[in-house]
């Protein structure tokens, strides 16, 4: 495993070439509450599988977009090529939903949304998201327990990434939203200015 004071790069067993960026684990260790999350910078909910928690603490995560096109670098076509999605991969930490985890994988259940947020860490206003991302009707393909992590490997079929910036008071400047459905291939993207809303 490569680290550095940021984080550390885990290679992930069974998925070559994949090394997904994760806390490093001196700071894993230092718990705010019993229910294990250091911060609130990253946080990772699955229906209702983390109850009586709604969010678990992510550790890391890989999900790439990509648009699928011939070699001929010259002759793109863009518009008609193939939109899709990696498998979304996952780390949190160890637990009782392990359990829950493994039933998904073995009943083919779909989980309706996968959502990841980023919470803004510290100057005065906690708690806030600046990043969130939602997948929609996913099935957990692999489970993984590695030591005191366990990760997951998901296909999704639908992605909505929100982002949002806030002033130095905390205010909403801006709000910028894609959403993407990779059955359909159906994109809607909206970008606002609300700094005159408020």
């Amino acid at each position: 495993m490569h680290t550095s004071p940021d984080y550390d790069l885990l290679e992930v067993p069974g998925l070559d070439n994949l090394k997904i960026a994760v806390l490093p684990a001196m700071h894993r260790s230092e718990r705010d509450d019993d229910a294990g999350v250091r911060t609130r910078e990253w946080t990772l909910s699955m229906d209702k599988i983390f109850l009586p928690l709604m969010t678990i603490e992510l550790f890391g995560w890989y999900a790439e977009s990509e648009r699928e096109t011939g070699t001929d670098v010259g002759n793109q076509l863009f518009t008609s090529s193939s939109l899709r999605h990696s498998e979304l991969v996952v780390v949190i930490p160890c637990g009782m939903h392990l359990t829950d985890l493994e039933n998904k994988l073995a009943s083919g259940a779909i989980i309706s949304n996968v959502i990841i947020s980023r919470f803004i860490r510290d100057g005065g206003i906690a708690e806030t998201p600046i990043q969130t991302n939602t997948f929609r009707q996913c099935h957990i393909t692999m489970v993984q327990q590695y030591l005191d992590y366990i990760i997951v490997q998901m296909r999704i079929s639908k992605k909505q990434v929100t982002c949002t910036a806030y002033d130095q008071d905390g205010f909403i400047t801006g709000m910028g939203m894609y959403d993407v459905s990779f059955i359909s291939a159906e994109i809607d993207a909206e970008m606002d200015n609300l700094a005159s809303m408020f």
